[in-house]
């Protein structure tokens, strides 16, 4: 019989300090920090350094990081040509008050790269990235509403936070999903403008985006529903949204925050199928404080100053040089090899997984592309947010704090991603803490 107590009382005696930290941080900060993403019972470790693909906590605990900044360090932590290209900068300034001329080079690669990407802009975040996406398909087709994915996770805006972690019994039925808030505080009105469709259920999404098809000016979606747990969309599934919003006027929006991972030109490379915008973070910004937006030409031209703007937008750091190196010398290092050899590194993790729990006859599911994975504790085929919602959280939940005790750094719902920096033997280390943790927690 599974002792409940063991992984929060090894977490506890290895983990003191790091809790001294939380205490203190809760002096000044609500929860002790200003990521609600990142907190965990009974406390979160406070992390003091990183390098490659390890960390290290206040208590001078060291772990493999396999959740790489929710997946932003896709070359680990402080790579080498990304850290010397921000030191060069440094002398030179931080921001201007007039375009820099880092902006350019990054906004060129990027555009030569992703399928939807005529032009660009930069923002700090993918919040602020899936908001203008928004904003400019409201704008270019004078409609108000906007259809997403039940699950799926878009940022902080008001407009997109509903339906994200949902509990499926406030929900509606699984074929008529309805929205529901993801947080107090919403301004008025915003339930109405949003259509919540299944994700990768071909014929009830179709169903319900039909029935309110005159009034969407777009449907947004991550082509893997990323936080929530690494799920990728059916090729069918996107064939569908496409030719939907191509039928109807509505302009398809990628959230590739995190699917960019999947390949040089994201997962819209990947899928073949090109949607009208496409909101970025992450990884094009090489760990700094970064966002961007881009599609067709004729939709960004709204933003254009010197014909307008239709649509406004501003930010003061936007576009900083800092930020713009240091995404210019991470895409840089992105090639297809790279992307072909971090999916390569995932599989096998991914599979080294499965083995384990079927030697233990413990139900799992592997999801994830490219460099994207998750880990959920059930016998059913993971599809959908409802599926997720449906897994073994207890053991999740143990697991989680198994895997910190065993040295590994995963996200607290066992999503995770994989560095350049992560090499075989991590790999190793990651199955054989798996093994051990999951055998204490069966």
């Amino acid at each position: 019989m599974t002792d409940t107590n063991t992984e929060l009382d090894r977490y506890l005696e290895t983990t003191p300090l790091s809790r001294a930290r939380w205490e203190e941080a809760r002096d000044y900060m609500p929860g002790g920090d200003s990521r609600n993403s990142i907190f965990w019972k009974p406390y979160p470790i406070f992390i003091t350094d990183a390098s490659g693909s390890r960390v290290m906590d206040s208590d001078g605990v060291q772990r493999i990081d396999f959740i790489n900044t929710m997946t932003t360090m896709i070359l680990g932590h402080g790579p080498a040509p990304v850290v010397d290209a921000v030191r060069r900068q440094l002398d030179r300034g931080f921001g201007y008050n007039a375009p820099n001329e880092r902006q350019v080079e990054l906004a060129r690669i990027l555009c030569e790269r992703i399928p939807s990407f005529d032009l660009v802009r930069f923002t700090n975040s993918g919040t602020e990235a899936t908001l203008n996406t928004l904003r400019a398909a409201r704008a270019f087709t004078g409609r108000t509403r906007f259809a997403k994915v039940e699950g799926g996770y878009h940022g902080t805006h008001d407009g997109v936070t509903v339906s994200v972690r949902v509990d499926p019994s406030i929900a509606g039925d699984a074929d008529s999903p309805v929205p529901v808030a993801a947080s107090a505080g919403l301004a008025p009105g915003v339930m109405e403008q949003v259509v919540v469709v299944p994700f990768n259920d071909l014929a009830t999404a179709r169903e319900i985006l039909e029935e309110n098809a005159q009034d969407l000016a777009a449907v947004i979606i991550e082509p893997v529903m990323g936080s929530v747990g690494m799920v990728p969309a059916l090729p069918e599934y996107l064939a569908m949204l496409r030719d939907f919003c191509t039928a109807n006027g509505s302009i398809l929006i990628f959230d590739e925050v995190i699917s960019y991972r999947v390949a040089p030109g994201g997962s819209q490379e990947y899928y073949g199928i090109t949607p009208d915008m496409t909101a970025l973070g992450k990884i094009i910004g090489g760990g700094l404080p970064v966002g961007a937006f881009g599609g067709r030409r004729d939709i960004m031209d709204l933003y254009d100053p010197t014909t307008g703007p239709t649509v406004s937008h501003a930010g003061t750091f936007n576009a900083n040089p800092l930020t713009m190196l240091a995404g210019a010398a991470t895409m840089e290092q992105l090639t297809p090899e790279v992307y072909r050899s971090l999916a390569e590194m995932t599989e096998l993790l991914k599979q080294g997984i499965r083995d384990v729990c079927g030697e233990m006859e413990v139900p799992v599911q592997v999801t994830g592309l490219g460099s994207l994975f998750g880990i959920h504790f059930t016998d059913r085929e993971v599809l959908n947010y409802r599926d997720i919602a449906g897994c073994d959280h207890d053991l999740r939940d143990r697991l989680f704090l198994g895997m910190l005790n065993e040295g590994i750094l995963m996200a607290s719902n066992l999503v995770g991603s994989l560095s350049t920096a992560t090499t075989a033997d991590d790999v190793d280390r990651f199955l054989a803490a798996f093994r051990t943790a999951l055998a204490r927690n069966i």
